[in-house]
């Protein structure tokens, strides 16, 4: 049996001067590292939080103005002005459509007391900012604002917070346009980056759902009956562009395009403004509205039908002599009576 040896005990070597210092150096290296990683995550979180809200401003603008002009109204998308002198303007010589070329069939005129209701009817619009005309159907026609390229004002069915027992409209007139620049807390302007310039302006959304058919443009300085929300800070330039049909280009003033200031087929959009860091940005978006391309044939407005005697009909007699009309088919069939 192997006898215990109490001096082996005592004479074990420990652990050097070297050999703690190495293990220290290896340990703060490596807790560098763990708070380099660490920090670097910090940083890259804060950047991209920035960075996710900066991109949240002007997608949400952006989004608020698609909202709202995909259902810009007009009833000229469906139909076309009254027209109380008949198509004479919309025809060729040989009586077909400019737009369609096909045969215009004159129908039969309105009679004088339906001619002076109407004329009542175009004359209740001859001071209004909003609507200047009324449609064959005698629906108001809105006329779209554009008195300059940082400022567009439209008709639109965009608004759907309508709650019970109030008076709000789905309809109503929205304008965006460039504001004045918010007013900051003296510790807020100091923690503004220096790189943003002075001088900037914002984005607004003016909206008026409560009276649609108002006679006045939007008011900006109307706070009772405007609403307005800030939709981008620190802008610097903001323009319209409208879509003329007929020239295939992109005009800066919305009177220059045929058509545009009732039935507005596209928009484009191009704003340069600077985020929360100072960086400098620019963004072009186009849009075009939900309605379908097509151009409303303009028919006369047709007096509406009397009852004749027996077996009589409006525009002819019975049995023979009535209007031609064309079918479903594309037959023509005798609006009097059998062919």
């Amino acid at each position: 049996m192997k006898r215990f040896n109490l001096t082996s005990v005592f004479n074990n070597r420990g652990f050097t001067l070297i050999e703690i210092l190495i293990a220290i150096t290896i340990l703060a290296f490596m807790t560098m590292g763990v708070v380099s990683i660490t920090q670097n995550a910090a940083d890259t979180m804060e950047r991209t939080t920035v960075l996710n809200k900066n991109n949240l401003q002007i997608e949400t603008a952006l989004s608020r103005f698609e909202w709202d002009f995909t259902q810009i109204y007009s009833p000229l998308y469906f139909s076309s002005l009254m027209n109380l002198a008949g198509n004479a303007n919309d025809a060729d010589s040989d009586g077909r459509d400019d737009n369609t070329g096909k045969q215009i069939t004159q129908a039969t005129p309105p009679s004088p007391a339906l001619q002076e209701y109407y004329q009542r009817l175009i004359q209740r619009f001859d001071q209004n900012q909003h609507f200047k005309a009324v449609s064959r159907e005698g629906l108001p026609v809105p006329v779209f604002y554009s008195p300059d390229k940082t400022i567009f004002e439209f008709f639109t069915s965009s608004n759907r917070r309508k709650m019970e027992n109030t008076k709000q409209s789905h309809f109503g007139w929205v304008r965006y346009s460039l504001g004045d620049a918010i007013k900051r807390s003296k510790d807020e302007e100091d923690d503004k980056s220096e790189l943003i310039p002075p001088g900037l302006r914002t984005l607004v959304r003016y909206y008026n759902a409560d009276d649609p058919y108002d006679d006045k443009r939007i008011d900006p300085e109307d706070a009772e009956h405007v609403k307005a929300a800030v939709l981008l800070e620190n802008v610097e330039s903001l323009e319209f562009q409208f879509w003329n049909m007929t020239s295939r280009k992109w005009e800066t003033n919305l009177k220059s395009a045929p058509g545009a200031e009732n039935t507005i087929r596209g928009i484009r959009i191009l704003i340069t403004w600077y985020d929360s860091t100072g960086y400098k940005r620019s963004v072009s978006r186009i849009y075009r509205n939900h309605w379908p391309m097509e151009v409303p044939q303009d028919n006369v407005v047709a007096a509406p039908p009397t009852t004749a005697g027996a077996g009589g009909t409006t525009g002819g007699t019975a049995g023979a002599g009535g209007d031609e009309v064309e079918d479903d088919e594309g037959n023509n069939t005798n609006a009097g009576g059998s062919n």
